[in-house]
């Protein structure tokens, strides 16, 4: 068993296809299968089982993966403490994001003090990126939860509310705020049910007494706000996701506010190794949470 192999393991734990983990550790293909190869056979188990949906963890591959990871981690971190400066010089790092507008100034920083970091980004709602963490496929998400989840480490970034979207013929165009019934009448484009933002504001609603059954579903902000500007329906967003575009107006929701947090969250047995921690460091410096 060698520090390759166990690469080899991660990044098809991570990417779910052979040619993809290879794409990301630029080896090749079939250097990947012999790598996976060996490590089987050093473990004495199959790790992987191919599937129509692509590569899955066999129940030993999903034992071992966080401790693999966590090796590696360790691995960087030890590296990073020899150094005189304490700096990472290498090493990779899986995020998985569901606001790129509250992310990407953190990243900014950290590929500028951590350039040798290679980063794996992925976008997806808050819950299937809590599920992505729980799976060791990302080391750290930046999900919106109404409250810290208890199987992880969370660190509070900063809060967001929820604004309704409307297009610029709309009656609602020029308005600060809406009460909350007058939403009862109008047609929504939503996100999927695993959306948060969805869920905190039918919530929102539902402590009113009123229930939207949205006109159109769509699966990312994307593609509601250009919904809302092609006038299909008004649309929901998170206050610092709403952009620029001057076919949009928010409008805030009155007595019946709708309101979550921006977590930075990781598995806990991670939190204070490696890439992990200089990435919580650089969140922490910027928004002030504890790292």
């Amino acid at each position: 068993m060698n520090f390759a192999q166990l690469r080899a393991f991660q990044a098809i734990a991570t990417h779910r296809t052979f040619s993809e983990a290879a794409q990301a550790l630029g080896v090749s293909q079939p250097a990947i299968t012999q790598h996976v190869k060996a490590l089987e056979e050093a473990v004495g188990a199959r790790l992987f089982l191919r599937t129509g949906a692509g590569i899955e963890l066999t129940p030993d591959g999903r034992d071992l993966l966080p401790r693999v990871r966590q090796v590696m981690l360790m691995l960087d971190d030890i590296g990073a403490r020899m150094d005189e400066g304490r700096t990472l010089n290498a090493g990779y790092l899986a995020l998985g994001l569901c606001a790129p507008y509250v992310a990407m100034p953190i990243l900014e920083r950290f590929t500028a003090l951590h350039p040798g970091i290679r980063l794996d980004v992925r976008l997806a709602n808050s819950s299937v990126l809590l599920d992505l963490v729980a799976q060791q496929r990302v080391d750290i998400a930046i999900a919106t939860l109404e409250t810290p989840h208890p199987d992880f480490a969370c660190d509070r970034l900063l809060s967001q509310e929820v604004l309704v979207l409307v297009y610029e013929t709309h009656p609602w165009w020029g308005r600060d705020k809406v009460a909350v019934r007058e939403l009862a009448d109008q047609r929504f484009v939503l996100r999927e049910a695993g959306s948060m933002t969805r869920h905190l504001f039918e919530a929102a609603l539902s402590r009113h007494g009123i229930a939207l059954a949205p006109h159109l579903v769509l699966g990312s902000r994307e593609a509601v706000k250009e919904a809302v500007a092609a006038r299909i329906g008004l649309g929901i967003v998170l206050n610092r996701e709403l952009g620029c575009d001057p076919r949009l107006h928010a409008v805030a929701i009155e007595g019946a506010p709708a309101r979550a947090d921006e977590y930075l969250v990781t598995r806990r047995e991670t939190r204070q190794l490696g890439a992990v921690a200089a990435f919580a460091a650089v969140a922490a410096s910027g928004f002030g949470i504890v790292a």
